[in-house]
């Protein structure tokens, strides 16, 4: 190929990188949909896990093949086998239920009820019950489209601080993430090697992270808990570095580990802060500001020289100990059901 070729083939890769990326959030606030308050956090968790074997296969498939167009191939085909699966999910309920198309959320209630093996008397009183309580509609002239909805939410002020907090959560957890990882990876071991062990890493902090958030200290606390040691961790590098290589290594894996379980704990946490109307968009507004770390994150450490690079990782802490403060305003989620019925009363009440 020609430098032009290969240029335009790098940019397509990176554009479908994104799209797989997008399709991977969107997956995930679909299955937290699909799942009760109760296990959202274990249903998560057990995405981030598929993630980190996924991770494996990824490096598994780099040492078998050698060659990266084969590598492209042999990670097309493994996505491809899961793709046909999405046709047989179903949507989201609380996505149709924020519409009012109950209608349809009857049929999504009995595909799911028929699938976990539920009789009809099991669901349908409760169903029945749903519909009987809820709020009479507004006279047609009054009704307010979905859209004027998300509007009205969107531009609430207790809307807009849990956006910016969001946001805040995702540059920062991505940053620290990636600034660890870029650290690890500039090691001198094997690559395959490396992610194989990262992977294994996040495996195990995910599993953590799952029993953390299902215990009392909820998301918030379990949020808190985490990017306190990795505050701790990145403070600690710099330091421990001057004396011994190894144990270094060691303190940055253990970084890793705290990172991970804030950044899984945080891709529950923030969507369960929004309704069902704008938890997308939010979610959105969450990556995106996520990936903007992770741009941010190597080029600090490839344009500051090794003489400054301590002073990354302090200011990466000092950051890091801002969001942690600015999460105590941030209410608890666990176990409260994720739909929009509290968020539209309370938005209608403002009309």
């Amino acid at each position: 190929m020609t430098i032009k070729t290969k240029f335009i083939v790098l940019l397509l890769n990176q554009f479908t990188s994104g799209l797989v990326f997008s399709i991977y959030s969107l997956v995930f606030i679909l299955v937290l949909e699909l799942t009760s308050a109760a296990h959202t956090g274990l249903a998560g968790n057990l995405i981030f896990v598929a993630s980190t074997m996924g991770q494996i296969f990824a490096a598994l498939f780099a040492f078998m093949t050698r060659d990266w167009q084969k590598l492209k191939w042999a990670n097309t085909s493994f996505i491809g086998l899961g793709i046909p699966y999405l046709y047989f999910m179903p949507e989201s309920p609380l996505y149709t239920y924020a519409k009012r198309q109950y209608i349809p959320l009857e049929a999504i209630l009995r595909r799911i009820a028929t699938q976990n093996g539920r009789k009809e008397i099991d669901w349908y009183p409760c169903y029945q019950e749903l519909l009987r309580n809820q709020p009479i509609k507004l006279a047609q002239k009054n009704e307010l489209t979905y859209s004027q909805k998300s509007y009205r939410l969107f531009f609430r002020r207790a809307t807009i601080i849990k956006l910016l907090l969001a946001a805040m959560i995702g540059f920062t957890t991505l940053m620290i993430y990636i600034k660890i990882s870029f650290s690890l990876a500039m090691l001198n071991i094997s690559p395959h090697l490396g992610i194989f062990i990262g992977a294994v890493v996040e495996a195990i902090s995910c599993l953590i992270s799952s029993v953390l958030i299902s215990s009392r200290l909820g998301r918030k606390g379990s949020f808190i808990l985490t990017m306190s040691l990795t505050i701790i961790s990145l403070l600690l590098i710099p330091t421990i570095v001057k004396y011994s290589s190894i144990t270094s290594v060691g303190l940055a894996q253990f970084g890793k580990f705290t990172i991970s379980s804030a950044t899984a704990i945080a891709w529950i946490f923030v969507p369960e802060l929004f309704p069902t109307s704008i938890r997308s968009t939010a979610n959105a507004v969450f990556i995106a500001f996520s990936r903007i770390g992770a741009i941010v994150a190597p080029i600090l450490n490839t344009a500051i020289s090794k003489t400054y690079a301590p002073y990354t990782f302090y200011g990466s802490a000092l950051i890091a100990f801002v969001v942690v403060l600015f999460s105590l305003m941030l209410p608890e989620t666990k176990d409260k059901p994720m739909d929009d019925v509290t968020d539209y009363t309370e938005s209608m009440a403002d009309i």
